[in-house]
């Protein structure tokens, strides 16, 4: 089955044409996607007609599912999608309205942390709500020398965003889900399992602290380091269509999601999240 890369940015991201994942596809196929995916980190399918059960079926091709802290705000029936969504239903959200405010990694507060997510958009706004994307690896190869012998060897102590009491979210973790997703300890610096090369884990959203530092040095260091990994040289921002599918690498992409618009109540931005579990990153 064949279909066409067409690069987005020089940074990273590239779209899928001519492929039809409303259809189950050949192991041939699965493998260019594979590859494409390694290549470009950030996969753009247009015009997709997506059922749940297709998306859940596409995701699981790239390995078994992960399910986030908030069961609370995934789609009825099935609780592998998490509803990024600003709808309500008898005046609360519906699912997660303020998702990712901040440059991150899903799940990369978890022991066990992501592979990849796919979102899919259903309903997206006339302007406003686009996704932005950074190439970590980029980002690490052109640290500054003294940056990267900080951090070199370090681990940082890694706290779901929605449980932490410094930051501001409209639909926070119950207490039962915070005792879910206790701190976990992550390098700094991460080296991708299928590609061997290595990037920045360290993310704004979810990287309170560094081993070793105390409380001042740590957030100077990693203020510095994402001030570095977030210029426009290193980033790409998706402008949603309906019917699109991206795809990106949790191990060495950071997103952040523009919620400018958050606040107006004509805003409506409802999308579809798969997250693909991944490894205890080294």
């Amino acid at each position: 089955m064949a279909f066409e890369v067409k690069q987005l940015n020089d940074a990273l991201g590239a779209e899928i044409l001519g492929l039809d994942l409303s259809a189950p596809i050949d192991d041939e196929t699965f493998a260019a996607v594979h590859r494409a995916h390694l290549d470009h980190l950030v996969l753009v399918f247009r015009n997709q007609s997506l059922t749940p059960e297709r998306q859940i079926e596409f995701s699981k091709r790239f390995g078994p599912l992960d399910r986030h802290p908030a069961e609370d705000a995934t789609l009825s029936d099935h609780p592998e999608i998490l509803l990024v969504s600003t709808r309500k239903r008898n005046g609360q959200y519906i699912g997660l309205p303020d998702a990712g405010p901040m440059w991150h990694s899903d799940i990369s507060y978890k022991k066990e942390t992501s592979l990849g997510s796919m979102l899919y958009a259903i309903e997206v706004p006339d302007r406003g709500g686009a996704t932005g994307f950074a190439n970590m690896y980029a980002a690490y190869d052109s640290l500054p020398t003294h940056l990267k012998n900080a951090v070199k060897g370090r681990r940082g102590l890694f706290l779901a965003g929605r449980n932490n009491a410094k930051r501001d979210f409209k639909k926070r973790l119950t207490e039962e889900q915070k005792a879910a997703t206790p701190p976990v300890l992550h390098p700094i610096v991460r080296t991708h399992p299928e590609t061997g090369r290595k990037s920045i884990f360290a993310n704004p959203q979810h990287t309170i602290s560094i081993e070793g530092y105390d409380e001042a040095e740590a957030e100077e260091i990693l203020s510095a380091i994402f001030e570095h990994c977030f210029q426009s040289s290193h980033t790409y921002h998706h402008e949603w269509r309906v019917g699109d599918l991206t795809f990106w690498d949790n191990r060495c992409v950071a997103h952040i999601a523009d919620h400018s618009r958050l606040d107006d109540t004509t805003y409506i931005r409802h999308l579809h999240r798969t997250s693909i579990k991944g490894d205890v990153p080294f």
